[in-house]
């Protein structure tokens, strides 16, 4: 037993002892140290696990909106082109109804201008007509007239002859019957000379007869093929009301589709401004959600190794190669980082704690500040 105490006594023993202790209180601080580190390294697997299925919704959303916008704008140009084909419709068919209201429009103005024409014709086949009549009537009278003169020359006639069967018997009446036969003479000869002159006005009566009544024939004959016009000018305005009713028609069938379509063409016009709102908004939140990840400090210096994570839930985790670690809140701007709340190894850091950022191609540069620890590192995208 007292040789055991002398050994233990010695120094060899004493320092094999103390090796062996510090041995087992390195491997329990070892094992203390990957304990934290592994609970660290889970954190910051978890964060990034979130990290990238936030990332990966939000470029789901993305492409969704996307494949909705493609789809809306194939519908707005089918609409428009719907639009587009019934817009040159109508305006052919407005086109259509122009055109034919003018020619029934001319049409009108020729066929009262055929009725007045008509008019004037019928005016001047009942002055004919009215003057036919007076001339039956001037040729009646001179019938009636020569009539009274034959009946007087038929009477001479008679008178002389038993003037003359007197002759034989009333000789001494010879001179009374020749002054009375010479006067009788004279009586003939002016009434043939009235027969002549009535007989020369009865040619002319007849003649201007025949012409008047030629003259009314043509003017039947313009009056019926005037007539047989204005009948087919009145059909083809009939035509032509009826071409116009069904313009009019097609075009009240079109304008509701017309209205359609430009309704459904702004309702399409809201869905594509809301769509690109929504699209917009994600992209500004994909956008502020960028600056999001894990940054390092590269380089040489103290700072080397140092890590910030930011997460999409506005926390922060900054760790060194000593593995100290401090969290808390931060609020991320164009121009700006501040970080609150802070816990773990803070030492002499006071929070909170704005920063100045620049932001460069794989991360960002922390300016000078007063109160800011971190000014002048410049922090790079971890992969």
């Amino acid at each position: 037993m007292s040789d055991l105490s002398q050994r233990l006594r010695e120094p060899l023993v004493i320092i094999i002892l103390v090796i062996a202790v510090a041995g087992w209180l390195a491997f329990f601080g070892m094992w203390i140290n990957s304990a934290s580190q592994s609970n660290q390294q889970q954190q910051t697997i978890a964060t990034l696990t979130a990290e990238r299925d936030d990332v990966a919704q939000r470029l789901n959303a993305q492409e969704t909106a996307q494949g909705e916008l493609v789809e809306l704008q194939a519908q707005i140009a089918a609409a428009q082109q719907d639009l587009a084909a019934n817009t040159a419709s109508l305006e052919t068919v407005r086109n259509d109804l122009t055109a034919r209201q003018t020619e029934l429009e001319t049409l009108t103005a020729d066929l009262d201008a055929r009725r007045a024409e008509a008019t004037t014709l019928q005016q001047q086949a009942d002055a004919a007509s009215q003057q036919t009549a007076e001339l039956t009537a001037q040729q009646q009278d001179l019938q009636g007239q020569i009539d009274t003169a034959n009946q007087q020359l038929t009477d001479v006639g008679a008178r002389l002859e038993a003037a003359r069967q007197q002759e034989a018997s009333a000789t001494a009446n010879a001179a009374q019957l020749t002054n009375e036969a010479a006067t009788t003479t004279g009586n003939l000869a002016d009434l043939q000379g009235q027969l002549q002159t009535a007989r020369e006005q009865l040619t002319a009566a007849q003649t201007q007869l025949a012409e008047l009544a030629g003259q009314s024939e043509t003017a039947g004959t313009d009056l019926q093929a005037l007539q047989q016009e204005v009948a087919a000018l009145q059909t083809r305005r009939d035509e032509l009301t009826a071409e116009v009713q069904n313009y009019e028609d097609q075009r009240n069938q079109l304008q509701p589709q017309v209205d359609e379509l430009a309704r459904t063409i702004t309702e399409r016009g809201q869905e594509l401004t809301a769509l690109e709102e929504r699209i917009a908004a994600a992209v500004a939140r994909a956008d502020a959600a960028a600056p999001m990840g894990r940054y390092t400090v590269a380089g040489d210096g103290e700072a080397r190794g140092l890590t910030l994570a930011l997460d999409p839930a506005g926390k922060f985790t900054l760790s060194d190669r000593g593995n100290r670690t401090v969290t808390g809140d931060y609020v991320l701007t164009d121009n700006q980082l501040e970080l609150a709340n802070a816990q773990g190894a803070i030492g002499n850091a006071t929070f909170p704690m704005t920063c100045p950022v620049a932001s460069n191609d794989n991360g960002f540069t922390i300016g000078e500040a007063p109160g800011c620890v971190l000014s002048g590192l410049a922090f790079d995208r971890a992969p």
